[in-house]
């Protein structure tokens, strides 16, 4: 029996720079970057902190220092929660959790205070699966940006998670709101990046820039217009279904087509088609709802093997089509991404490059199928080709086609007084797709959303005469191909990766994709499954 465990992965590898003269607009920009450190801090000028990149396991982190002396731990960064945790001292279960990131000891910080011990809990979808912890308060820098006295958890028990997270999403959505009610937030990462006059408004962007790129950005408190084509399309954020509140980072999604270079366009869905789906760096593949997703795999000829997933050629890298992403209905905006985003090199548990039995490269499919019911997230595979605006203040996103590698900066700040609006002409209609989950959810956790209506169309002659991704060479993805095997003649370590940072702690990977005899963590479609 496998356990899925939703939102694995992603954001990017990093730089953050913050504007902080009085004249000047207060930013806090960071430039994501898979390259060797680049630090250039100064006082009052733009300011930077390193994000790692681990590629073969789609995660993204920040390198954050925590208390007095100040002590380095690796965040996944994600748009999708909301507190910041890490793990503590001897806090993982070893058959589970590899304490990716490394830990924090909280004996060792002279700053640090006390809030509520073993109050911090979240219990994930996933048997078995979860994090209880000590809340605290102590000064967390990225970069020479410090915030201080930061609400954060230390995990004392995890099982099933693999690495600490810096939330960056709705205080709504923090595990104590969702424990009790929302009288018990707190003020979360973004709340003090404001309070403390860091930024002026709850607002941020990302830029992640093309699958083999090796930097991008994410600005806290603007928005960068070299970073995008067009105009920025806004979209409403949409509420939860049960309570009415705003959680989580859900537009609404009412469209889907494929667009090859040969047949032209065609619709996969109908004109009635609307779904909550939720802007989430925290995930890396992108979920779709299953019957899309069959007809996209197959389509792809994705193969479902029983270790690794669903994989495919490498080679339908080279098709030159795209996947069209509706948003806000007619007028609204849409996002091209290319084929390429959806083939992604698997590696096996000892991050071997992963080969069929002819000896060509094999790739995890970037889309997973999303059951009824179940929470649609647009994750890296999507985000790398949107830039996307995040403005929690006036609940809306601000959504246009990414720049891709883009060299140059025109950086406009989100004031007290300004609305993403003022970042572009198109506004989405008033169509609404309200977020349906009420279960607890949190990195690496799938959520859930309904879906209203999908286009009935026959699975491969959707696609007109083609009945798989056809390559420069002429050569067509075969559902009948035998299933990836690991051959180490090509491998590459992950120790031989280029660290993000001297001092940040290194992600193990083989450690992450397999830890003891029993199970193996793996990517599938922005997944970890656990295998019993």
């Amino acid at each position: 029996m496998a356990a899925i465990l939703y939102r694995s992965c992603v954001v990017l590898g990093c730089l953050i720079s913050i504007i902080t003269a009085a004249p000047e607009p207060k930013v806090v920009r960071m430039r994501t970057s898979r390259m060797q450190p680049r630090s250039t801090i100064s006082k009052r000028t733009p300011l930077s902190v390193i994000i790692g990149n681990e590629p073969s396991i789609g995660l993204y982190y920040v390198n954050a220092s925590i208390g007095t002396p100040p002590q380095t731990v690796a965040l996944q960064i994600d748009t999708g929660s909301s507190d910041v945790w890490m793990f503590g001292p001897n806090s993982c279960n070893s058959s589970t959790s590899p304490c990716v990131g490394g830990t924090f000891d909280a004996s060792k910080s002279s700053s640090l205070v006390e809030v509520a011990q073993g109050g911090f809990s979240i219990q994930y979808d996933t048997p078995n699966s979860g994090v209880t912890g000590d809340y605290v308060q102590d000064k967390f820098a990225i970069g020479g940006m410090t915030i201080k006295n930061l609400t954060m958890a230390v995990a004392t028990q995890a099982a099933y998670v693999n690495t600490g997270i810096m939330g960056i999403g709705f205080d709504t959505d923090e595990s104590v709101a969702r424990q009790s009610d929302e009288s018990t937030v707190y003020p979360n990462l973004v709340d003090e990046l404001v309070n403390q006059k860091l930024i002026t408004t709850h607002s941020y962007s990302l830029w992640l820039d093309d699958l083999d790129s090796e930097s991008g950005t994410v600005l806290f408190g603007g928005y960068d217009t070299d970073k995008y084509s067009g105009d920025l399309g806004v979209l409403q954020i949409q509420p939860d279904a049960q309570s009415g509140n705003i959680t989580s980072m859900t537009v609404a999604w009412t469209s889907l087509s494929l667009t090859d270079p040969t047949s032209g366009t065609t619709t996969l869905t109908d004109n009635s088609f609307v779904a909550p789906a939720v802007l989430d760096s925290g995930t890396s593949f992108c979920g779709v709802p299953t019957d899309l997703y069959n007809q996209l795999a197959n389509f792809s000829g994705v193969i479902n093997d029983p270790t690794y997933g669903a994989i495919v050629a490498c080679n339908i890298s080279s098709y030159t089509g795209t996947l069209n992403f509706g948003f806000g209905g007619s007028g609204g905006p849409s996002i091209s991404v290319p084929f390429y985003e959806f083939a992604i090199p698997a590696v096996d548990t000892n991050n071997n490059p992963l080969t069929f039995p002819d000896g060509s490269a094999a790739c995890n499919f970037g889309l997973f199928p999303v059951d009824e019911g179940g929470d649609i997230l647009f994750g890296d595979t999507f985000l790398r080709s949107a830039y996307v605006v995040y403005d929690l203040d006036n609940l809306q996103i601000g959504i246009a086609p990414t720049n891709f590698n883009s060299t140059t900066s025109n950086i406009q700040v989100i004031g007290a007084n300004d609305t993403v609006v003022g970042g572009g002409t198109s506004v989405a209609s008033g169509v609404t797709a309200k977020q349906t989950n009420t279960a607890i959810a949190a990195p690496g956790i799938g959520k859930t959303g309904t879906v209203t209506s999908l286009a009935t169309k026959a699975p491969v002659a959707t696609f007109g005469a083609i009945s798989g991704i056809k390559t420069d060479a002429g050569a067509t993805g075969s559902a009948t191909k035998a299933p990836a095997t690991a051959t180490g003649s090509t491998a590459t370590a992950s120790a031989t990766k280029s660290a993000a940072s001297a001092t940040a702690p290194a992600f193990e990977v083989a450690a992450m994709l397999m830890m003891g005899g029993s199970f193996v963590l793996m990517l599938l479609g922005g997944t970890f499954v656990v295998f019993a």
